[in-house]
């Protein structure tokens, strides 16, 4: 791997082991200040939107201004949400910080970092090893989460109340500074002729029609998979079991290391049957699963139903992410990686407040009962769609 790829790898670490705590003691701390779930579920709404909207603004610009700069300005902003976090913990604090940065609060990451890393990373390897670094990439990703979402706990041992929060917002403010400064030294062969970029269109005819199709098919899963975010799961298992967060942060570490885990078996999988049909046969066993949790009538079962699900449900990401950085042009990749992001986030944002509607209103499992039909309608039309089309590494 070339070395603009590797910093996109170290950086990922040093920004998603913050995330991978914020996912899992979001929503607690938001209920130690007095939110109950609606609200957490609004406020979780408002941080992924905000997100949605920087991913959408950096479709169109990013190849303009330069990838690195637009890298390095959203890694400053989540310094600054961090600087937040750190500053008040009155009501407004969160709020801010969820408007300002781009913390994840989802199983995974979204944002603008992931739709410039994706365009990024196909000039690193080979074109026989994109699926594998894409695996990779998420791999890396989730083991960090797994590592951050340990670190959850730790306010329990920290000091009272919210006063045992502020070191992890501290590592946060400090991993959007050491972001930036490992963004500034990525190299200009990450960038697009600044000319060309500057003239064309923001897709292809080429690419349009299956970004376009895509897009749609992706905010149907985001949306499904926004009922079940990690902090809906975890005030699910904070609720329903009455688990603490040290043992939230064992349960949602363990839920990534199964995940990274996961994504090299993809990969191999990818090699013997496509990308499209691994994408599809992987998440269907695993939205069954996602259904099964809520009957679960104690913590273990429910956590073993957990592992099992997250063993699958994360092996369409890097063949997902594989499968459209080859069906498009080279300078139709950040716009393609952006629009698909846009319309994952903007849906994924939907539904944490739906989710908080139907905890508070209906029935604490309903989630996971939404989530699950709709992803497993989301599987049978993707097949549908796409079996037919296979990417160039599969010709």
């Amino acid at each position: 791997m070339a070395w603009d790829g590797r910093i996109i790898l170290l950086e990922k670490v040093v920004r998603t082991i913050p995330y991978g705590f914020l996912a899992v003691l979001f929503p607690v701390y938001l209920s130690q200040l007095g939110f109950d779930a609606f609200l957490i579920g609004i406020i979780l709404t408002i941080t992924v939107a905000t997100s949605a909207g920087y991913t959408f603004v950096t479709s169109f610009v990013a190849d303009r201004l330069g990838r690195r700069r637009t890298l390095i300005f959203f890694a400053i902003t989540d310094a600054i949400a961090g600087g937040l976090l750190l500053s008040s913990a009155a009501w407004w604090a969160p709020i801010a910080a969820g408007i300002v940065g781009n913390m994840s609060v989802g199983s995974g990451e979204t944002g603008p970092f992931l739709s410039l890393d994706q365009a990024i990373l196909p000039r690193t390897a080979d074109l026989k090893r994109r699926t594998m670094t894409f695996s990779l990439y998420n791999l890396i990703g989730y083991s960090s989460l797994s590592a951050g979402s340990l670190l959850a706990g730790l306010p329990s041992y920290l000091g009272p109340g919210v006063t045992g929060y502020r070191p992890l917002f501290l590592a946060y403010l400090l991993s959007g500074l050491l972001g930036a400064l490992l963004y500034s030294r990525l190299s200009d062969k990450i960038e697009q002729d600044p000319s060309t970029a500057a003239t064309r269109r923001v897709l292809s005819r080429e690419s349009k029609a299956i970004v376009y199709k895509l897009s749609a098919l992706f905010s149907v899963d985001a949306f499904a998979g926004g009922f079940v975010g990690q902090s809906i799961l975890s005030y699910f298992f904070y609720q329903r079991y009455h688990l603490d967060l040290a043992s939230l942060g064992l349960v949602f570490s363990a839920a990534q290391i199964v995940t990274a885990t996961s994504f090299l078996i993809a990969a191999r999988i990818a090699k013997w049957i496509g990308l499209i049909n691994t994408m599809v046969f992987t998440h269907i066993p695993s939205n069954i699963l996602l259904t099964a949790i809520p009957f679960a009538p104690t913590a273990t079962p429910a956590v073993i139903l957990l592992l099992c699900r997250q063993s699958l449900s994360q092996m369409d990401v890097p063949t997902r992410q594989s499968y459209l950085m080859s069906m498009v042009q080279e300078g139709d990749r950040t716009p393609a990686a952006g629009l698909t992001n846009v319309s994952r986030s903007t849906a994924q944002s939907i539904s944490p407040s739906l989710s908080g509607y139907a905890i508070a209103n209906l029935w604490l499992g309903s989630p996971f009962i939404f989530a699950g039909t709709l992803k497993l309608l989301y599987d049978v039309i993707l097949y549908r769609k796409f079996h037919g089309a296979r990417p160039p590494q599969e010709s």
